[in-house]
């Protein structure tokens, strides 16, 4: 299965949403940096966080 890559985004809300979906920043060949999912489910979490603004963190 490929991972799921989408653009960088420096919004400090979109990056918290990557972490709680499991995702990670990662950089592409020429360096640059990408937001990157393992698995369908892992960018679908951060489509619903980011959907729902759902800025909680975990205990």
């Amino acid at each position: 299965m490929q991972p799921i890559i989408i653009r960088f985004s420096r919004n400090q809300a979109d990056q918290q949403f990557l972490g709680q979906a499991g995702g990670s920043i990662s950089f592409t060949a020429c360096g640059l940096p990408v937001f990157r999912f393992d698995n369908r489910m892992q960018y679908e979490l951060y489509v619903n966080l980011k959907k729902n603004g759902d800025t909680q963190h975990e205990s």
